[in-house]
């Protein structure tokens, strides 16, 4: 397994990765306006500081007004198109995935007729994302969400990412296993990780007190750290651990305490 960060989207990113590059060399851009949008100067950036720090990228695609499984077809169309650009953009920096969110429910939750069209509306959605994924040879990881009321329940407790997975049936679209986000949830996360043994391609790490999701830096809330590598080294997971703490700092201290239990022998 091996440490990288995900760039703070209030920092200016070649300011961020200037600042991490003596202590990180994997980065996941996130691709929200203005910070990565997709543009060909950021393109020139972002590729001369890749070769120039020995750099590897991955990419977060939108999530900011973007809904997969709007019931709008206009809001549901811009949406689709904004993650395929941004497998196109991920693709032109060499990025080998990305991780897209769920769609979410913009909608009285007591209306089940329209969540029969949501849940629909997604999975279309990720076949057309799954169709450009496979042109482009790039991994679409579908992230788990935290327990908040505009995710669907099957978000966080991992149905809809194995339906979504299924429906697809394409090694170009896998699972990005958020352990925070897990965390909020009343599911072990060494079971989650069980659960979904090799179909997880990536991860994302930060910490929360169980109750909600805060972003906290790795090791000052409430996850087993030890037996999330545990599991994870049990399905032999040897991809990156992607910090999501908000501050540069914080990053740097997930990473001093987190390695000594990367490094345990089980």
């Amino acid at each position: 397994m091996h440490y990288g960060v995900s760039s703070a989207i209030e920092t200016d990113i070649a300011d961020f990765i200037l600042n991490v590059a003596d202590t990180f060399t994997i980065i996941e851009l996130v691709s929200e306006y203005p910070h990565v949008h997709h543009s060909v100067s950021k393109i020139d950036v972002l590729t001369k500081l890749k070769k120039e720090y020995g750099l590897t990228y991955t990419m977060h695609a939108p999530f900011c007004s973007v809904n997969l499984a709007s019931i709008n077809p206009n809001i549901r169309k811009a949406s689709v198109s904004e993650i395929l650009n941004s497998i196109h953009y991920a693709s032109s920096l060499g990025c080998k995935l990305i991780v897209v969110h769920p769609g979410i429910i913009s909608y009285p939750r007591s209306l089940n007729k329209f969540q029969r069209i949501a849940n629909e509306n997604e999975r279309d959605s990720f076949l057309q994302i799954c169709e450009k994924a496979e042109q482009q040879k790039l991994v679409v990881c579908v992230e788990n969400m935290p327990r908040l009321p505009p995710a669907f329940k099957e978000s966080w407790t991992g149905d809809e990412m194995a339906k979504i997975v299924d429906a697809c049936s394409s090694p170009y679209v896998q699972i990005a296993l958020d352990v925070g986000h897990c965390n909020t949830t009343d599911i072990p996360i060494p079971s989650m990780i069980k659960r979904f043994d090799k179909s997880i391609k990536h991860v994302h790490i930060h910490d929360n007190d169980g109750t909600r999701e805060t972003h906290s830096i790795v090791g000052q809330g409430s996850i087993n750290w030890f037996s999330v590598i545990t599991a994870l080294k049990n399905i032999g997971y040897e991809g990156f651990l992607i910090d999501e703490h908000r501050t540069i700092e914080g990053q740097k201290q997930g990473k001093t305490f987190l390695e000594p239990i990367m490094r345990h022998r089980m």
